[in-house]
């Protein structure tokens, strides 16, 4: 009778001890910092040609169409409708979400440059994120693709693929996204990227032979600029970064046409629209190539004498899985959360 006397007594005291241990243990996991995460540094997975450090969502495809018209200050611009007739380029581009920090993804275009047919298959990996407490202070997002010309001869000498090694069809980029959302109303990215293309026999947009160099490295600078919850106004600019007298593109040449070479900095200003399940966006913009191995090289327009064109972007995301969560933040929406537990 004295064993089970002290054994309730035991229980008894006991039991309000781990009862305690339970709540501070509560505590302790409450008081553990959370991390609160920048949600919408980007709209959309591109800001308008480039890249942007936002992801497709898990198990979500993004569809994106892409046009690019022909140049307004063309000779014929009028008879073309201020280049409406005389499309530049087209890009179809897929891209699934494996993961909330990993997404891959294909892609085709017309292509506007020298190597056209583009076919590419592409990745995204997302390292770091940004905090609201600034302790992370910017998003860090890796983009890399392999693309394939499909066509047959050079647009300007009639000589490419068909008598070169398959290899010359094969063109590469790497890209270090790095963006912070500085305000509630402004985002703003730096986009070091390094483009290989295993043909380069006639870069000239002229037909001229040249020397270009297979690897090239630009600097680019993004940003989006908000102006309601659903409208931004959104800019790139991208700018080759050569040595000096390592090839026809010597160092900054772009900038003004300095070496009198036909090639400038790609620069591009766009609006977008977020209209629920998709993003729109007009741009004008002074390439006339939409994937970067076309875009970053090969833009041969000039703004200062109005070389621009027209293109537009039209984003529609499709939610796998969970049909309940939102592509555009991975989660299940509030209210219907609220709803849920109310019906339990």
């Amino acid at each position: 009778m004295k064993k089970i006397y002290a054994v309730l007594t035991g229980l008894f005291i006991a039991g309000p001890m781990f009862a305690q241990d339970d709540v501070m243990n509560d505590l302790l996991k409450e008081s553990k910092p959370k991390h609160d995460y920048v949600a919408y540094t980007f709209k959309s997975t591109n800001v308008i040609c480039g890249q942007s450090i936002e992801m497709t969502k898990k198990k979500a495809l993004d569809f994106r169409v892409v046009h690019r018209f022909g140049n307004m200050a063309d000779p014929n611009a009028g008879h073309t409708l201020a280049g409406f007739y005389a499309i530049s380029d087209v890009l179809f581009s897929f891209d699934y979400g494996v993961t909330e920090d990993f997404s891959v993804g294909t892609a085709f275009a017309k292509g506007a440059g020298p190597v056209q047919e583009l076919y590419n298959i592409h990745g995204k990996y997302r390292v770091l994120k940004q905090t609201k407490d600034f302790k992370t202070p910017f998003t860090i997002t890796l983009y890399g693709n392999a693309a394939v010309s499909g066509q047959k001869t050079d647009p300007f000498t009639g000589n490419l693929m068909s008598s070169e090694s398959a290899a010359h069809r094969f063109s590469y980029v790497l890209q270090s996204l790095i963006a912070v959302k500085a305000t509630d109303w402004l985002s703003i990215q730096l986009s070091p990227s390094f483009v290989w293309r295993n043909y380069v026999g006639n870069p000239d947009i002229q037909g001229n032979p040249g020397l270009d160099k297979n690897g090239m490295f630009f600097l680019g600078l993004q940003g989006r600029a908000k102006l309601t919850k659903r409208q931004a106004i959104v800019f790139e600019y991208f700018l080759p970064i050569t040595m000096s007298g390592a090839t026809y593109r010597e160092y900054f040449p772009m900038i003004r046409n300095l070496s009198g070479q036909k090639f400038y900095p790609c620069l591009n200003l766009g609006y977008e629209v977020e209209t629920g399940g998709h993003v729109f966006t007009i741009n004008l913009t002074n390439t006339g190539g939409l994937m970067e191995q076309d875009y970053l090289p090969y833009t041969n327009s000039n703004w200062a004498k109005g070389q621009f064109r027209l293109g537009f972007t039209i984003s529609r995301i499709f939610q796998f899985g969970n049909k309940k969560v939102s592509p555009w933040t991975g989660k299940e929406p509030k209210a219907k959360k609220d709803k849920d537990k109310a019906a339990n």
